[in-house]
């Protein structure tokens, strides 16, 4: 609605600026219904003339009713990080006083808060959070609340335990006697209840040998090795030494090859020594000849 005003200038400008006045409807002695009722001012200084525009309005009254009703709870579950879970949600009043006219308090399909919850949360929800009155269509009911806010509390949780690792050999390969070892024994898993339910005391860790030819060793990614059956894992990697057999036997070979060696080689120095013992009978003959 629009007011306008006349009069000496300072004064309708000291009004302008403080708008020290009201407008209200006098509605007293109305009966339920609808009614086509006069618009008044009060607080305007005597000195000023005034149009109110629209003059009148229509306003429809209706029987006041005050309704408790319980405070339900919505929020997108997508929103806790992965493997975290949400426990009971506490609501602080769980239920608030509903003010307005009977057929809008009839309208009211539910009354809620829907506390909004950062992507990928972690830790506990704690908050105050606006509570609404809505349709069956899920539009706000004009109502009034008490309060208007509640405090919401979501316990976000993640689940844990250590279990014991297997290494599995995994992958085709011509050597068949491979030694799989990790300085590693036991892991933290971490995951939803069903998750941990689900493993026991200990799990398989695949690793890939197909690639490998001699002795090594190789960063396993366990979150990569579990897949799905968990959330994550404490450490996140582990080193597995991987022992293809095969050393051993190459230092053998050459311990026999440096035997053989050795014993051709005094071989020749006796027949050196034999040659010499010939050499010596030959010159004691001649000197006997002499």
């Amino acid at each position: 609605m629009k007011v306008t005003i006349e009069g000496p200038s300072a004064l309708v400008t000291a009004t302008k600026n403080t708008q020290n006045f009201n407008l209200y409807l006098n509605l007293k002695d109305l009966s339920i219904g609808q009614h086509r009722v006069q618009i008044k001012e009060s607080g305007l200084n005597s000195e000023l003339t005034y149009n109110i525009k629209p003059k009148y309005v229509t306003v429809n009254i209706q029987r006041r009713e005050t309704k408790k009703f319980a405070v339900d709870v919505d929020y997108n579950k997508e929103s806790l990080a992965t493997g975290y879970e949400a426990g009971k949600t506490e609501v602080s009043p769980d239920t608030v006083t509903v003010t307005g006219a009977a057929s809008e308090i009839e309208k009211i399909n539910k009354v809620i808060v829907k506390p909004i919850l950062p992507k990928g949360i972690k830790s506990t929800f704690d908050q105050e959070v606006l509570v609404q009155a809505l349709d069956k269509n899920g539009k706000t009911v004009n109502v009034t609340l008490d309060p208007q806010t509640v405090h919401v509390k979501i316990p976000i949780t993640i689940q844990s335990k250590q279990v014991s690792i297997n290494l599995k050999q995994q992958g085709n390969s011509n050597n068949s006697n491979f030694t799989l070892e990790s300085d590693v024994k036991n892991i933290r898993i971490f995951g939803t209840q069903s998750q941990i339910d689900a493993i026991n005391d200990s799990v398989d860790i695949p690793v890939d040998v197909s690639d490998v030819t001699g002795n090594t060793k190789k960063s396993i990614d366990l979150g990569n090795a579990l897949g799905s059956k968990v959330a994550f894992t404490d450490p996140e990697t582990i080193s597995v030494s991987i022992s293809t057999g095969t050393s051993s036997s190459s230092s053998t070979n050459s311990n026999s090859s440096t035997s053989t060696n050795s014993s051709n080689s005094n071989s020749s120095s006796t027949n050196n020594n034999s040659s010499s013992s010939n050499n010596n009978s030959t010159e004691d003959n001649n000197n006997s000849e002499q």
